[in-house]
């Protein structure tokens, strides 16, 4: 990791501190030490699901591509995606080639071959996403909270915006391959010294893979029995996620409806996207308190639940997902040599 990175990570850390403080550093400790542990782990149990849930779909892909696989694999490989997406301001892009390397390594699949199957999951989870935000905007416009539709306006321009440049990477041929011609420096970036070297030979194993690239991705759009049953996996996905956020309220005390729970989780992933700081620490936080709070729930409560769901969604994955990058980059670096 960069210093520049640690330091941002740092700085979003402190906006977490700045958010207790504000929240009551006594009423907030009361609220953690009093959870209810049945429902914290059935929060813990969501975010398994949900993690299973994208791996499966994306297996599904993967199948379809020709690409074999054990299923093992490509939950490490989505572990490490998370990892690297956490540490990666901004759009977190940064899981994409990882993802792509450690599978990749696994399998008997090429480099353009399973990055179209990435592109392809990715592509179609905003799919759900963007139903989702559709029902959050009516729920928020039927409450009149004009923070809430502000912000899920901006979502779904955003989610709009993905989805067109997404796309028109993978149907143009010379712009996918300016992209995955700079997955090498990424990779370097995500697997400091261990990989060092192996730039050259990614890179000309990439220019070799931009036609079956497009074939693959065009193969994938087009089966509708891949797309029917990766949708459906999506949609349970974010279902775990919001059945995740809602027991966390449920372990300290306090029942939120779903309908609630889905404007702010769907409200919340634009400005995550746009951060500065690597997977939007801090700012997350911030955000999703504060959309809370234009909700009429108690700051002590808002900012608890937001920092334990985070706890959950994010610096566990991240923690095991960095273990499990140390792990596979030692592995990988023991077989080269």
């Amino acid at each position: 990791m960069k210093k520049r990175d640690s330091f941002m990570i740092l700085i979003g850390v402190g906006v977490i501190a700045v958010l207790i403080w504000w929240a009551g550093v006594e009423e907030t400790l009361k609220l953690l030490t009093g959870a209810k542990l049945e429902y914290f782990l059935l929060a813990l149990l969501m975010q398994v699901l949900a993690t299973l849930a994208w791996a499966f779909r994306w297996r599904i892909f993967l199948k379809r591509a020709g690409v074999s696989v054990r299923i093992k694999d490509i939950i490490m490989a989505t572990m490490v995606g998370i990892f690297a997406n956490n540490l990666t301001p901004g759009a977190r892009a940064g899981g994409e080639p990882a993802r792509m390397y450690v599978i990749t390594k696994k399998s008997n699949g090429g480099y353009g071959q399973v990055f179209a199957t990435i592109m392809a999951d990715r592509i179609l989870d905003v799919v759900p996403v963007l139903l989702f935000t559709l029902v959050a905007f009516k729920y928020a416009l039927s409450l009149k909270v004009k923070l809430l539709l502000s912000v899920l306006s901006l979502s779904t321009i955003v989610l709009l915006l993905i989805v067109a440049i997404s796309l028109l990477i993978s149907l143009n041929e010379s712009l996918a391959f300016s992209v995955l011609n700079k997955i090498t420096a990424l990779i370097k970036r995500i697997f400091p010294e261990k990989f060092a070297g192996v730039e050259g030979t990614l890179e000309e194993k990439l220019k070799k893979s931009i036609t079956d690239f497009r074939t693959t991705f065009l193969e994938l759009s087009k089966d509708p029995v891949v797309l029917g049953k990766t949708l459906f996996y999506s949609l349970a996905l974010w279902g775990f996620m919001l059945l995740r956020t809602y027991f966390v309220f449920e372990s300290i005390g306090y029942r939120l409806e779903l309908q609630k729970i889905l404007m702010v989780q769907m409200a919340g992933i634009a400005l995550g996207m746009i951060s500065i700081l690597p997977g939007g620490v801090g700012i997350t936080e911030a955000v999703n308190s504060a959309l809370y709070l234009s909700l009429k729930i108690d700051k002590s409560l808002a900012v608890t639940a937001t920092v334990l769901d985070r706890f959950i969604s994010f610096w566990l994955p991240t923690i095991i997902g960095g273990g499990l990058s140390v792990y596979l980059g030692a592995k990988l670096s023991k077989d080269r040599a």
